[in-house]
C-alpha cells in the first residue's frame, strides 16, 4: 500500500462517511471495469473525469462528500488505489476502536473456548480491547495452528515445528 493511499485513507476516515456508502462506492468502481480505466487514463481531460464522478456518485445513495473525495483522489492521481484507501480507512477505524485484526489458520477448527483464549492472548499481548479474528482452514499446516497479526506470526503448527527442527538439525 502506498503512502498516498494511507494518507487518503486517513482523510476518508476523518470524513466519517457511513461504511455502507464507502463500500458501495468501492463496488461501483470495481464493478464497472471501464470506470477505473477511464478515471486513470492520462489522455482523458480531468474535467471530463470529474464530470463522470459527479454523474455516477450523486443521488440518494451517495453523500456529496464521497463525490468530492473521489474527485480529489482523481485529481491527485490515486483513484486507482481506492481499494487500498478503503483498507487504510478501515485500519484507522479499528485502531480508534481498540480492535486488532488477526487471522487464525487451522487444520482442526478451534472450539469456542480455544477462540476465547486466543482472543484474550492477543488483547493482552497487543493492548487492545477486542480482536477481529478471521478463521482460515489450512490443511498444509498438518496440525496445530498459525496466528497472524499484521507481519507478526505465532506459529504453533506441526509444519512450523518440523521446519524449525529441520533447520536446527541442518545447522
Amino acid at each position: 500500500m502506498s503512502e498516498q493511499a494511507r494518507l487518503y485513507g486517513a482523510v476518508l476516515y476523518r470524513l466519517r462517511l457511513p461504511e455502507e456508502m464507502v463500500q458501495k462506492a468501492l463496488g461501483v468502481l470495481e464493478g464497472t471495469p471501464e470506470l477505473p480505466l477511464v478515471l486513470t487514463d492520462p489522455t482523458i481531460p480531468l474535467n471530463r473525469k470529474l464530470a463522470i464522478i459527479s454523474q455516477i456518485f450523486s443521488g440518494p445513495d451517495f453523500s456529496p462528500l464521497i463525490a468530492s473525495f473521489l474527485k480529489k483522489a482523481c485529481e491527485a492521481g490515486c483513484i486507482g488505489q481506492f481499494r487500498d484507501i478503503v483498507s487504510a480507512c478501515r485500519e484507522h477505524a479499528l485502531e480508534e476502536a481498540g480492535v486488532l485484526e488477526a487471522s487464525l489458520y487451522y487444520v482442526t477448527e478451534p472450539d469456542a473456548a480455544q477462540i476465547a483464549g486466543i482472543r484474550r492472548f492477543l488483547c493482552r499481548k497487543h493492548q487492545k480491547r477486542d480482536v477481529e479474528l478471521t478463521l482460515v482452514y489450512n490443511p498444509e499446516l498438518i496440525g496445530g495452528f498459525l496466528l497472524k497479526v499484521g507481519d507478526i506470526e505465532y506459529d504453533y503448527s506441526l509444519k512450523g515445528r518440523l521446519t524449525r527442527l529441520n533447520r536446527a538439525v541442518a545447522g
